[in-house]
């Protein structure tokens, strides 16, 4: 399973979606985080670490070939 991080809510307010993102940027070919647990994304040449606060949930099964959609805010 894969995970691929959309949306990016900045410690600004300012929200970034998967169109200011490039194609593989913050695609991870690792089993998907639960919402709660922090990773680190990169966005605009930084890397910083944020939570994940929507996509994929406790207990959840998802198929091996599912590339999961995340959300998280910057902390």
């Amino acid at each position: 399973m894969t995970y691929w991080v959309k949306r990016i809510q900045l410690k600004s307010g300012e929200v970034i979606t998967e169109r200011d993102l490039k194609l593989d940027q913050n695609h991870f070919l690792e089993p998907a985080p639960v919402v709660g647990d922090v990773i680190t994304v990169t966005y605009n040449g930084r890397s910083f670490p944020a939570k994940v606060i929507w996509g994929n949930w406790p207990d959840r099964e998802h198929d091996p070939a599912t590339v999961v959609p995340i959300r998280v805010e910057e902390i």
